[in-house]
């Protein structure tokens, strides 16, 4: 992953990153990452039972990524480099 991407963004997501990290993506096993709200909303439709948290300073970030997410499908980079598979 490129230096200048927040830890959030996929190895295989092209997508640079819209700001700085601003909310706290955490999985179903309670593992969580630091993200953009671009990345952060990509990895929050790619999770089963995922939870979004503002980091401090950042209020109504974690509803920015909710919403985003809302209208994504899980994994969209793989869908929009066009491959076809399970997903």
């Amino acid at each position: 992953m490129a230096a200048d991407r927040c830890p959030a963004a996929h190895a295989e997501d092209p997508t640079p990153c819209d700001g700085g990290q601003v909310v706290r993506v955490v999985d179903q096993q309670g593992t969580g990452v630091s993200a953009c709200i671009h990345h952060g909303a990509r990895l929050y439709a790619s999770l089963i039972r995922p939870r979004v948290y503002p980091l401090a300073g950042h209020d109504g970030a974690a509803i920015e990524v909710y919403n985003l997410a809302r209208v994504l499908r899980p994994f969209p980079w793989v869908h929009e480099n066009g491959y076809r598979g399970l997903i």
